[in-house]
């Protein structure tokens, strides 16, 4: 019983990091209708941003606003070059989508390319500290990205519902021309719906790199989370922390009592199964069913 207990802390913080990715996802289809393909390197982007500023010395928390600063540069500059150019030329959201794999592709290979494929370590000092929860040892860092990950979600929700920005964010997601038409300044909700995402693919590499490791390809991560976003319905974002956590649980649980190499298996398996059942996802009702 004890080892389940462990095992399911560390999931919990594991699904709270892919909801985190997965809603950095949901809140971009919400919008504009298109998955952003691109966010699996604003996330690595971010790591390597966190991982040079510990370089430099400084601490786990100057090297968490680097990486920020990062996730949120590159995503607004990805979205002003590759995104609204396409979109004011009324272009398909295939296309969006192909130019967003471009942009991945495209920057993992340039810091393979600058960086090379060693992996790198986080210094946080949290890695290998342990903290009591009864008769069981849990990691620090799990129970510090759980705890930073559920905060940051609670933040954005603040936000979307509550905030005067967060509800123009909504109305553009439920008719981008309509909300355009009634005033609202979409260009700006642009900006600020990526300043978002960047800010989550932020939170989510730095403790991704600081459980594992950092390295060019990291951002491949972000796959699972577009599986837990699907799992809980594309433009959805409860959907999309339901999917994560529910993803986090099911692969630690897979790895822990079965293996590690069953855990994609386990996933997409669930994916298919959902979409068989529920086409929409697990809270997804239809086109009008977004945040």
């Amino acid at each position: 019983m004890a080892t389940f207990f462990q095992q399911f802390i560390t999931s919990l913080s594991v699904g709270g990091l892919y909801a985190l990715l997965a809603v950095g996802y949901a809140l971009i289809y919400s919008v504009f209708d298109f998955t952003n393909f691109a966010f699996g390197a604003v996330m690595m982007v971010s790591a390597f941003a966190g991982y040079f500023a510990t370089e430099f010395g400084v601490g786990t928390l100057p090297a968490m606003l680097a990486a920020i600063a990062a996730g949120v540069l590159l995503s607004v500059v990805v979205e002003l070059t590759a995104y609204r150019p396409m979109r004011k030329k009324n272009a398909s959201r295939l296309f969006l989508m192909i130019s967003a794999m471009g942009v991945n592709i495209f920057v993992t290979n340039l810091f393979l390319c600058l960086f090379g494929a060693n992996l790198r370590t986080l210094p946080t000092g949290l890695s290998s500290n342990t903290i009591p929860l009864g008769s069981v040892q849990v990691g620090a860092i799990d129970l510090v990205a759980l705890i930073v990950s559920l905060t940051a979600l609670l933040i954005l929700w603040g936000f979307l519902y509550k905030s005067r920005p967060g509800i123009t964010v909504r109305a553009s997601a439920i008719d981008m021309n309509t909300a355009g038409l009634m005033g609202i300044n979409v260009n700006r909700v642009s900006l600020i719906v990526f300043v978002i995402s960047g800010i989550t693919a932020a939170i989510a590499g730095m403790f991704f790199g600081m459980k594992y490791t950092v390295y060019p390809a990291m951002g491949t991560i972000s796959n699972k989370a577009f599986i837990a976003s699907v799992i809980g319905g594309l433009g959805s974002l409860p959907g999309a922390v339901l999917g994560g956590f529910i993803l986090g649980v099911l692969e630690t649980l897979v790895s822990g009592y079965i293996s590690a190499t069953y855990r994609d298996f386990f996933s997409f398996l669930v994916m298919i199964l959902v979409l068989m059942f529920m086409p929409n996802g697990l809270m997804g009702i239809g086109n009008q069913d977004k945040l």
